[in-house]
């Protein structure tokens, strides 16, 4: 739910009814429950490869392009920060080509 809020925040600075957007953000989130099937199947077997659609170093990606649109709108990023933090781990380790399913067994630092 913490890109839901962000969301919500981003539109309040340009200007948009939360409950015009709702809609839209709800659509977005129904799409996105089969990647929750796509990523138990992954766990379950341990291939994170398996079905990748958008892999590790494309969402790297596109997370730079939120943080920067939070930048430029003046809306704090604190609530997407810690995600791309895991992800980068994964990337160091050479798992670009695997989805972000593998934050799932990070160990602590």
């Amino acid at each position: 739910m913490i890109h839901r809020s962000h969301a919500f925040t981003l539109i309040r600075k340009e200007n948009i009814e939360p409950t015009a957007f709702a809609p839209l953000l709800a659509d977005r989130l129904v799409a996105m429950t089969s990647s929750v099937h796509a990523a138990a199947a992954q766990l379950a077997d341990g291939d994170c490869t398996r079905g990748v659609v958008s892999n590790l170093a494309m969402q790297i990606a596109g997370n730079a392009t939120l943080l920067r649109t939070a930048e430029e709108q003046g809306v704090s990023a604190e609530l997407l920060t810690p995600y791309p933090a895991l992800m980068e781990r994964l990337l160091a380790d050479g798992r670009g080509n695997e989805s972000t399913t593998g934050v799932v067994g990070l160990p602590a630092l």
